[in-house]
């Protein structure tokens, strides 16, 4: 919805609604006995007679007497925005801060001051410091809640504007239908259209009623379209120069035995996603869901590949000194075939924390643990034996512009795989960067990614490497550690279009995997170009 003329009417509201208070003055502050003070008590009595030109002359004259005089300042301030000389208030309000910086009285007074005048940027750290020692005082999470609102920091405005004590029911009104905004942002329509209709009962003849009402309409209409089942179905084309991975050509006799002549296919893949968010509130989202993949070389059949992945998560969302983070955890069942045949499953457990430290920067902390069980391994030995425990833990960091449209990301992950097999047990490193770029025109994605991995056995090879006929001395079975160096680059375009009022998404993508190693069968380099077309639904 247009928000224009909404900013309009609530900047008109919050003008005519907006007043300074003078709260009773904390003892912490009392002075004294002096004549100054005899003054300032004189012109309080006046200002709350609103004799304010009274008023003014006593504070006036007990600052001529002792120009530091904090409580002179204040009341200063009061009398000047009572006479609409909100200039001369900000004046006294800023010396008063400047020699006493913790008084919330005055901090309060001074940023809402600021903030009338929009200058949120000077407001907001006053009002964070009233926050932090007075968090109920009247109408501040009002204040602090737009700000957030603005900084677009909705989960942190939903608290605020939702914990707001308001002195008036303008202020309860604004705090009602700016909570509605951000709620809306934040996805929740039903949760946002009751806050407009709670908005719409305090004062159904306010400014505001019009253009909430309008609101509220097109809220129902997203309530109404809101999904909680979501899928994608995908089909493309791939050709694939290395589907059995086969070493690199190498005089090592294991990787000469390896390599085979076709080792090229062309072929298709079909994928499918289904979801369903079964628990969505403020705090909590639930989420179920399937993928189906199926690829078919068709050259290869024997290493076509089926998958199905089963996933259960849960998440809660709130914020952490004003930043919006989410914590959950993924649960995940994967079931994979290979040539028809069963290959492996896994078990997989992902707990993670997403903070959001501002618009433009994501940081999320993951840890995963991973159960592998591979099929048909009766009649290997012991050392080759591939079924194990995965753990990873590592950060990773979103550099965001343009709400997203761009960003640069950033990560690192230590992972150990407890493999049965000693030949198969490692200690890894994993660096992650990528980057996203949308063109100006047709909103075209252009994206690269980079995954390298280090790993470092822990065990000597019990098999490799072998040495050739001719070179008897030459290292030997158990003597090496195998160490790998993985550089898995993608680059992809892609592009959303409608059609017939569903939405789909064409995409190209090369994919180039580079493993590395000391132990040449395990030497591999293999490139990999996908067309495909998605349907969401």
């Amino acid at each position: 919805m247009p928000t224009r003329g909404v900013v309009f009417w609530t900047g008109l509201l919050l003008m005519c609604s907006t007043v300074w208070i003078a709260p009773q003055r904390s003892v912490t502050w009392a002075q004294a006995p002096t004549e100054a003070t005899v003054y300032v008590d004189r012109g309080v009595l006046a200002y709350d007679a609103k004799r304010f030109d009274e008023a003014l002359k006593e504070v006036q004259e007990a600052l001529r007497l002792d120009p530091q005089n904090v409580e002179a300042l204040y009341y200063q301030g009061l009398v000047y925005v009572a006479l609409n000389r909100t200039a001369e208030a900000q004046a006294a309000w800023e010396k008063a801060i400047a020699l006493r910086p913790a008084d919330v009285d005055v901090a309060f007074q001074l940023g809402t001051l600021y903030f009338s005048q929009e200058q949120y940027d000077k407001a907001e750290p006053l009002l964070r410091q009233v926050y932090r020692a007075e968090p109920r005082r009247q109408n501040l999470g009002y204040y602090l809640g737009f700000i957030d609102y603005r900084a677009k920091n909705y989960r942190a405005a939903v608290d605020l504007l939702r914990a707001n004590v308001p002195s008036d029911e303008n202020f309860a009104q604004l705090a009602r239908f700016y909570a509605g905004l951000a709620m809306s942002a934040l996805g929740f329509p039903r949760e946002a259209r009751a806050q407009i209709e709670e908005a719409l009962r305090l004062q159904p003849l306010s400014p505001l009623t019009t253009p909430t009402q309008r609101f509220g309409e097109a809220l129902e209409r997203a309530a109404e379209r809101e999904r909680f089942f979501r899928g994608e179905l995908r089909v493309g084309l791939f050709y694939d120069t290395n589907v059995p991975v086969v070493p690199n050509a190498s005089i090592d006799l294991v990787a000469q035995v390896l390599r085979q002549k076709t080792h090229k296919s062309e072929g298709e893949l079909g994928s499918l996603n289904l979801g369903y968010t079964w628990l969505k509130t403020l705090d909590w989202e639930g989420t179920v869901a399937y993928r189906f993949l199926q690829t078919y070389n068709n050259h290869l059949p024997n290493f076509n590949t089926q998958s199905h992945t089963p996933n259960l998560g849960i998440a809660y969302r709130s914020a952490l000194l004003d930043m919006p983070y989410f914590a959950g955890l993924q649960s995940t069942y994967d079931f994979i075939t290979l040539g028809d045949k069963k290959f492996t499953q896994r078990w997989i457990a992902n707990p993670y924390f997403t903070l959001a430290e501002s618009p433009g920067n994501l940081t999320t902390l993951q840890l995963r643990f991973q159960v592998k069980d591979f099929f048909n391994d009766r009649n290997v030995v012991k050392e080759e034996l591939r079924d194990g425990v995965n753990y990873m833990l590592g950060p990773l960091h979103f550099f965001l512009f343009e709400e997203g449209r761009h960003y640069l990301k950033v990560g690192y992950q230590y992972d150990f795989d407890a493999a049965d097999g000693a030949n198969w047990e490692y200690g890894g490193h994993r660096f992650l960067f990528g980057t996203q770029y949308t063109l100006p025109w047709w909103d075209v994605r252009l994206r690269y990614d980079l995954d390298f991995h280090l790993r470092y056995h822990t065990h000597k090879h019990s098999l490799l490497p072998v040495p050739p006929p001719d070179q008897p001395n030459a290292s030997g079975p158990g003597t090496t550690r195998r160490r790998d160096r993985e550089a898995v680059h993608l680059f992809s375009i892609a592009k959303d279009f409608a059609y017939k009022s569903q939405n789909f998404t064409v995409a190209l993508e090369y994919l180039f995997d580079s493993n590395g190693s000391n132990l040449a069968a395990f030497d591999y380099d293999r490139h990999v170009i996908t067309s495909s077309l998605a349907w969401r639904f």
